[in-house]
């Protein structure tokens, strides 16, 4: 939750940081995709490796003080370049977290539960969303217009800068929690042998390549929908209905916190279920279900004249957003040796960030300025990036269907 607290607090201080640094929202959609996955996606691949050996409570821990670190400097960044170097910093902390989380969860669970473990576990992703709007929202309401804010030692910052650094800061009361867990003990079988070469990972991945390539694109495809989406929806609320940051980012802040929260649980806790009758394939019929609802809601969210009615209709679709991303890492987890686990998350959210985290934000952003030429556009520009985006998760998800079975 406190991860994406820090990555997605920029969300809702697009206008201020536009203002002060006189930026465009194709070089904001940079700060939220491109800079944080520069080297995430890089570094998850070696912290993988060393998830499916080393300490990986230890791992989360130092990850979790080295983003927070890194949000404090997004607030004591004075220009563009600082700001984006800061979030490639964010970035490198947060790479930590996937590949221990869900090793650690996968020894931690027996097979028959792993999946409402994961589920809740993912559903924390739209609650740390959630709370990042509402926090920023609380922050801007508290600062009640003001430019710029007196901070202890720091002396005066402007009002954005004081979000992230309040938010870093919240982030580092979670290390003495974090101490608290135990590391759990690993598959007997991997314990007693050795970490075998990377090869055997890539040899063991040709064998179920169009399993892999299915999910792997699949998901990748799905979570560009969301991220596009979610990094935008308070920006529309505020161009499109008028309201003021605070009242954007903690009315859609709760909505995302709530029906998020509730379908990541869900898809879990209901996936398990139809795997204890025989569908081997739950996970991704699950998947293959949402869209059906997801599209209608996104659609309905932006073009809806009440922005009453858009809230609640933005709400939902990230309710069936959070159903289908949270089945997508346990899907991985399922066609892979408990040697391969850590390497596998890491290869996973390397390509979901490098399609969905960098490609989805900025998609937006391009459409609205070299496609719809205005910033009210958004509401036109969401949808043209979402729907589509959907339509080729879902193709892929289901072409890659049967190899996914074959591979469990």
């Amino acid at each position: 939750m406190f991860s994406f607290i820090d990555r997605q607090i920029l969300t809702l201080l697009i206008q201020p940081i536009r203002a002060d640094l006189h930026i465009s929202d194709t070089e904001i959609s940079l700060l939220q995709g491109l800079a944080f996955t520069i080297f995430y996606s890089v570094l998850g691949l070696p912290l993988g490796r060393y998830a499916d050996r080393g300490h990986r409570r230890n791992m989360i821990v130092g990850g979790l003080v080295v983003w927070s670190m890194m949000t404090i400097s997004c607030g004591l960044a004075h220009n563009y370049t600082q700001l984006f170097l800061a979030r490639i910093g964010v970035g490198v902390g947060e790479a930590a977290l996937a590949p221990a989380a869900y090793s650690l969860i996968c020894d931690a669970f027996r097979p028959q539960r792993r999946g409402a473990a994961l589920g809740a576990y993912s559903s924390a992703i739209y609650l740390g969303i959630g709370m990042s709007i509402v926090v920023g929202g609380m922050v801007i309401a508290l600062i009640k217009g003001a430019d710029a804010v007196t901070l202890p030692l720091l002396g005066e910052v402007r009002s954005w800068q004081a979000s992230f650094i309040y938010v870093g800061l919240s982030g580092l009361l979670a290390v003495p929690l974090l101490l608290t867990v135990r590391e759990p003990a690993r598959d007997s079988v991997m314990h007693a042998r050795q970490q075998p070469p990377l090869r055997a990972g890539w040899d063991y991945a040709r064998q179920h390549s169009k399993a892999f390539t299915a999910q792997l694109l699949g998901y990748a495809f799905l979570a560009m929908a969301a991220y596009a989406f979610g990094s935008w929806i308070p920006t529309f609320f505020i161009r499109n209905h008028g309201w003021l940051a605070s009242q954007a980012g903690i009315q859609y802040g709760l909505a995302v916190s709530l029906f998020g929260t509730a379908g990541g649980v869900a898809s879990g806790w209901l996936a398990d279920r139809l795997l204890a009758r025989g569908r081997r394939d739950a996970r991704i019929a699950i998947t293959l279900l949402v869209p059906l609802a997801w599209i209608p809601l996104v659609l309905g969210a932006v073009l809806a004249s009440s922005a009453g009615a858009a809230l609640v209709l933005a709400g939902a679709a990230a309710g069936f957003s959070s159903m289908a991303n949270s089945l997508g890492p346990t899907t991985i987890q399922d066609i892979v040796p408990p040697w391969l686990r850590g390497q596998a998350t890491a290869v996973f959210f390397f390509v979901i960030n490098l399609v969905g985290l960098s490609v989805g934000p900025t998609a937006v952003a391009l459409v609205t300025d070299h496609v719809f030429h205005a910033d009210a556009m958004i509401r036109y520009a969401i949808p043209t990036v979402v729907v589509p985006s959907i339509a080729l998760g879902w193709l892929l998800l289901a072409w890659g269907r049967r190899a996914y079975v074959a591979a469990c």
